[in-house]
């Protein structure tokens, strides 16, 4: 693992790597915003729709309870936003990975098995689907983490152990799906990987290569090893010619 990490780190001059990088910075950041402005336009009309039936003695409440309501509200949303913001990125990044995995498969395992990535219709169904599953473990997961940051580190573990699950299950198959279908693995993804990437998405600035850093190190630990197996099959095969 730390090998594969090591091989991502060195080759983030390219810029094939950035590019996704750059768009997946670019609509998470507008799609949080996107989604903060239609929640807090959703709360204030809830609430001025029921400040409106107040009557009487209650009324005096209308101004300030609209502003705490909105205000609470819209914050909400954005701590939630910025909670789902890694599966937002991750999901976002999916979608343009592809040229940064052919970049990594060219310099390092030119000889391996490799085909064309999916149509750009396929990995925008994938991200969606990666996003709402997101959405889905988390909201179960809910419940534990929040017992968890009551006992540390155990909050933190689980939700290193969670977002790794997820991560590396969704870049594993992304590279499963550029090798031949006889060669497919059916659990993709490497747990380790994934929760080393969620750790580093904690950090400022290094969670916005953490995710590319992953993809890019998945491709290590797959390729490398198909090309282990392949030199030691090679090997086999000339010592039973010879014999």
């Amino acid at each position: 693992m730390i090998r594969d990490f090591t091989l991502s780190f060195s080759q983030l001059s390219d810029p094939r790597l950035w590019k996704p990088i750059l768009w997946a910075t670019i609509l998470s950041l507008g799609a949080i915003f996107i989604t903060i402005l239609i929640g807090g336009t959703f709360i204030f009309r809830m609430v001025d729709s029921f400040s409106n039936n107040l009557s009487g003695w209650m009324s005096w409440t209308d101004g300030w309870l609209e502003a705490v309501a909105v205000v609470v509200g819209t914050f909400f949303i954005g701590v939630l936003g910025y909670f789902f913001l890694a599966s937002v990125y991750a999901a976002f990044l999916g979608i343009f990975i592809d040229d940064a995995l052919d970049a990594v498969r060219e310099q390092h395992y030119p000889d391996s098995a490799w085909i064309k990535p999916p149509g750009i219709i396929e990995s925008t169904i994938s991200s969606l689907r990666f996003i709402v599953w997101s959405l889905f473990i988390y909201l179960l997961a809910s419940p534990l983490l929040l017992v968890g940051y009551f006992i540390p580190p155990v909050g933190l573990v689980l939700q290193f152990l969670l977002g790794g699950y997820l991560l590396s299950r969704e870049y594993g198959q992304l590279i499963e799906l550029r090798l031949p279908r006889e060669v497919r693995q059916k659990k993709p993804g490497k747990l380790a990987h994934g929760t080393v990437a969620t750790f580093l998405w904690t950090f400022p600035i290094i969670n916005l290569v953490a995710p590319m850093l992953l993809g890019a190190s998945l491709v290590h630990a797959r390729l490398g090893t198909q090309e282990k197996e392949t030199k030691s099959f090679s090997v086999l095969k000339d010592i039973s010619n010879r014999q």
